[in-house]
């Protein structure tokens, strides 16, 4: 191979896709829940606003399978604690933190799909 092939090109991962079930359900809940603004959306797909730089996408996959079995992204946190309790008293199914760095929980969304919550 040559150098300049093996050097590094990618700047940063701009967007994340979450498959979720059923898309309007998806969308409430996130709203809901963590209280992001929508950012756009189409028929299959819709963006909710985090932060500058980052884009949390929602699509539509009708015949999605949770993803139960690992965390495919982490939300950020200042606080993990509050977050959680915070989560808990909402409804959603949250782990027990886990100490260690970075200080974290995992929570499982309407779809069943598990995302972890870090603290740094």
């Amino acid at each position: 191979m040559s150098e300049q092939a093996t050097q590094q090109f990618v700047d940063r991962i701009d967007a994340v896709f979450l498959p979720v079930r059923n898309l309007q359900e998806s969308l409430a809940w996130y709203q809901e829940v963590f209280g992001f603004d929508l950012r756009w959306s189409n028929e299959r797909m819709a963006g909710l606003a985090i932060a500058p730089n980052c884009g949390f996408h929602l699509v539509q996959i009708p015949d999605f399978e949770p993803i139960d079995t690992y965390t495919p992204f982490n939300f950020v946190v200042k606080d993990v604690e509050e977050v959680r309790e915070r989560l808990e008293r909402s409804g959603v199914q949250v782990s027990e933190i886990r100490n260690g760095e970075p200080k974290r929980f995992d929570l499982t969304d309407l779809n069943g799909s598990m995302i972890s919550v870090i603290q740094l």
